[in-house]
């Protein structure tokens, strides 16, 4: 069964996903702030610290959406000088969190999180 598939680990997934070129890091986050599970190639990235700050940024975010009259997040991205995060809501269960670098296709980027989601969804 590949790993994209529908009823592998949650950890499974997240290191398939790590597999596409240019993500360096995969975490799904509880809505609390928590690291539910990832995967990382960035040695000094704290996922823990990574949780907490993935937490605040989306409640920031949906206040923005609220305020702007836009409707709810469904997914972020924000680039910064030596990397790109795309954060997708996973509705009550949480977020994933992919850090990419500044070369990562970013189209291919966010069709391979949509492919995935439905299986990541599954493994929580």
């Amino acid at each position: 069964m590949a790993s994209s598939a529908v009823g592998t680990s949650l950890k499974e997934q997240l290191a398939d996903l790590s597999k596409v070129e240019g993500i360096v890091a995969a975490v799904v986050v509880s809505r609390d702030g928590f690291v539910i599970e990832g995967v990382n190639q960035i040695a000094a990235m704290d996922l823990d610290g990574v949780g907490a700050v993935i937490s605040a940024g989306m409640g920031a975010s949906e206040v923005m959406g609220g305020e702007l009259g836009i409707g709810n997040i469904a997914q972020s991205m924000i680039e910064f000088e030596r990397g790109i995060a795309v954060v997708s809501v996973l509705g009550e269960a949480g977020t994933l969190a992919i850090v990419a670098d500044l070369k990562a296709n970013l189209g291919n980027v966010r069709y391979q999180i949509k492919k995935r989601l439905p299986a990541i969804l599954a493994a929580l």
